[in-house]
């Protein structure tokens, strides 16, 4: 069995606030590869595989911000594939370090131009002929989560009043969407909540800008169908930043996403005076290490 064999299963946390408010956190950072991304990159290089678009010793090029490409690091490691990484060159040197001791290659863009990232994954697979992954608009991404991730917190879910929102930041757009569809055709009266960072607020009609909660923002610009999401929240850098600092005084070392997630989803219970946030905790803390 491979090691991309036991993604998923991952537990769904009560993160209390106090005995009537609870925000519930899937505890993505226990995939094998470290974040919620290893369920749509195994998802949809199975789906290749199965579909004879990859054989052993092909070339894969992605753009990504990093846990994406850190999960098609260690896959393609595992599975006898050669990866081209872009990414933009403010991401954090924890990511760059891990793409290489995976055997990875980076190419990096300027800061925050997920657009040249794009483009040069794009330019690079049409003139050589590489497979182009194409997180950032692919319905697979989507479909992995309607699959699997939903599914999961719906099994988990122990209440018997349904929760009153889903919540949490979106990069490609997939896992919101693909939970969100899931979980409202079992609880159509769920609140779908986009996070953005308030340094791009993008979604909210604002403009792009830097930002240091990685892995969010423009979200719409690739899977998110705004018709499908109720509400549109905002948080700050520095608001995520100390959140996941918290967390981690509490037990959980996870990501600045993750940080961003809990702490929209406490300040929207608390807000609207309901009782139940589902949200995910993306990722592991330790590759934040310079940007804390």
């Amino acid at each position: 069995m491979r090691l991309s064999d036991n993604i998923g299963n991952t537990p769904l946390l009560r993160l209390g606030l106090h005995d009537e408010l609870n925000v519930w956190a899937k505890a993505e950072f226990m995939n094998p590869g470290g974040s919620v991304k290893d369920r749509m990159v195994s998802f949809i290089l199975n789906d290749a595989e199965a579909n004879n678009k990859l054989k052993p010793g092909d070339t894969i090029v992605e753009a990504t911000s990093g846990n994406t490409g850190i999960s098609l690091a260690m896959m393609c490691a595992e599975r006898g594939y050669t990866l081209y990484i872009v990414m933009p060159s403010n991401m954090s040197e924890e990511r760059k370090k891990i793409f290489s001791y995976y055997g990875a290659r980076l190419i990096e863009v300027d800061p925050g131009d997920f657009d040249a990232a794009i483009a040069t994954r794009d330019d690079m697979c049409k003139k050589m002929g590489f497979f182009n992954f194409n997180q950032f608009h692919n319905p697979l991404n989507i479909l992995a989560h309607y699959n699997n991730t939903g599914v999961e917190i719906w099994k988990q879910w122990k209440k018997i009043t349904p929760p009153d929102v889903l919540i949490l930041g979106t990069g490609t757009g997939g896992t919101l969407m693909g939970c969100g569809k899931r979980l409202k055709e079992v609880w159509p009266n769920m609140k779908i909540v986009a996070v953005e960072p308030a340094e791009s607020p993008v979604m909210s009609g604002g403009d792009s800008g830097l930002h240091g909660i990685q892995g969010i923002g423009d979200g719409s610009k690739f899977l998110v169908n705004l018709d499908s999401v109720d509400q549109i929240v905002t948080i700050s850098t520095e608001e995520a930043k100390a959140k996941a600092r918290m967390l981690a005084n509490d037990g959980l070392f996870v990501g600045i996403s993750a940080g961003a997630n809990v702490l929209a989803a406490q300040e929207w219970l608390l807000r609207n005076g309901k009782q139940d946030a589902i949200t995910i905790l993306c990722d592991r803390g330790e590759r934040y290490f310079s940007c804390l």
